[in-house]
């Protein structure tokens, strides 16, 4: 959905947003498929300008970083944005940008993309290791069967002989 910023009245914007599906973009072996997301929030004028807070809530596909199985997965949190219309320096100028500048979003067209948005929140609030369960198991190292459907029956690594003097060192 885009919001025109020239369209938002003085007192402020509610957008309830219903569930619709979003593309998050190529997945790099973490999540599976498109995810359904819902959101609600204010987006008001602030200065020169926009102040967007509100909450999200996304249901995907992630996938265990142990066992490589899929499992569903609900993102949810709360964000806040300030935001911009215009960008900071002209094309092509290169300066530092100060610590106020880093916390502002630039709004090329005029116009609020929620999808972006969205699909931004939903990235940020995945975990950085996906696990089906706190005790998954993962796959055998030697024959790379799921552990969690049971023991595979191959026998655990003996280690490096060398090392064997170590363990009986107490």
């Amino acid at each position: 959905m885009l919001i025109e910023v020239s369209q938002i009245p003085p007192e402020g914007l509610d957008i309830d947003l219903p569930p619709e599906t979003l593309d998050l973009g190529t997945p790099a072996d973490l999540w599976e498929g498109l995810a359904s997301v819902r959101a609600v929030m204010h987006v008001g004028r602030s200065g020169r300008g926009v102040v967007i807070g509100g909450t999200f809530a996304g249901d995907l596909l992630l996938i265990c970083s142990r066992c490589l199985e899929r499992f569903p997965f609900q993102a949810a949190d709360r964000f806040d944005l300030y935001c911009e219309v215009g960008t900071p320096t002209m094309a092509g100028d290169q300066r530092e940008l100060d610590d106020d500048e880093l916390d502002v979003t630039y709004l090329e067209e005029g116009r609020i993309n929620t999808d972006h948005l969205l699909r931004e929140n939903i990235l940020l609030s995945l975990p950085v290791q996906p696990l089906c369960r706190e005790d998954c198991r993962g796959l055998c190292p030697q024959c790379g069967a799921n552990l969690n459907l049971g023991s595979c029956g191959c026998r655990a690594p003996v280690g490096d002989p060398r090392l064997q003097v170590l363990r009986k060192v107490r």
